[in-house]
């Protein structure tokens, strides 16, 4: 139920899940909600390597992501 067609059963390659795009996020400072200001490029998707910019409607902090690459791996220790 994706309005943005991120991660629609139509995907593609490359297509981003909404999980690594959500709406909103938590806000790491305050605990707040921070929205999504960022909007897809103009096929309706975000692509591994966009920048999603969000703001917290608490406490007004910008938080800058990057969507990983699928190559992106996080090691522990």
């Amino acid at each position: 139920m994706s309005d943005s067609g991120v991660g629609a059963s139509n995907a593609e390659p490359g297509d981003v899940p909404d999980e690594l795009a959500p709406a909103r996020i938590d806000c790491i400072d305050c605990g707040g909600v921070a929205h999504l200001l960022t909007r897809p490029d103009d096929t309706g998707r975000f692509w591994p390597g966009d920048l999603l910019t969000y703001r917290c409607e608490d406490c007004l902090d910008r938080w800058d992501l990057i969507i990983p690459d699928g190559d992106d791996q996080t090691h522990a220790g």
